[in-house]
């Protein structure tokens, strides 16, 4: 979710700045593009399209999450040269460490769930349990490996849509907020 919004707020402050400068937009050449798109497809199919991710046994997800972030790696090592890429793969990086040291799942407590579901019930079990079909696994905070990279952030309360995050994910929105303001070519155009 961190991620669309940061294409959305990349494009539209790019878009914004290239109209009111008089820039132009310009590709950029980006490498390996296509290993994001498979990269990505298993994570919207598991994550994003219940239907479809349910169906999925959960013995499967972490060999598909672990091969994905690899992809991803890849993909930003192939394109360390673009603005933004080197703080977006240090984003992917730390994920990948908090996925791989902790079973292939993106480690969650269950301080945290609680503060983005606050409707569970007290006695509700939470530990050793996915989150929903999301990519969370959630851990007793003591079990925790690298909690430092787990999805440990949420939103203020007064945003009705909850989440958790972690800080590889904000590092991959700056990342990817940056390449796309990089859109907008540095000269006036006349």
């Amino acid at each position: 979710m961190i991620l669309l919004f940061a294409v959305a707020v990349g494009l539209l402050v790019t878009i914004l700045r290239a109209k009111l400068t008089g820039r132009h937009l310009k590709p950029i050449n980006l490498k390996l593009v296509w290993l994001v798109f498979l990269a990505v497809l298993p994570q919207i199919i598991l994550f994003e399209i219940p239907a479809l991710g349910r169906h999925v046994p959960d013995s499967q997800i972490p060999i598909i999450l672990v091969l994905s972030q690899v992809l991803l790696l890849e993909f930003a090592i192939a394109n360390l040269n673009q603005p933004g890429i080197r703080v977006l793969g240090i984003g992917l990086f730390a994920n990948f460490l908090a996925i791989v040291f902790n079973g292939g799942w993106m480690p969650i407590s269950p301080d945290i769930v609680r503060r983005i579901v606050p409707a569970l019930p007290a006695d509700y079990p939470l530990v050793d349990h996915r989150l929903g079909l999301s990519k969370d696994w959630i851990y007793a905070n003591d079990d925790i490996l690298l909690s430092w990279l787990a999805d440990r952030f949420t939103l203020p309360t007064w945003i009705p849509y909850q989440v958790a995050f972690s800080i590889g994910d904000v590092l991959i929105a700056i990342g990817t907020i940056w390449l796309l303001w990089s859109l907008s070519d540095p000269e006036k155009r006349r």
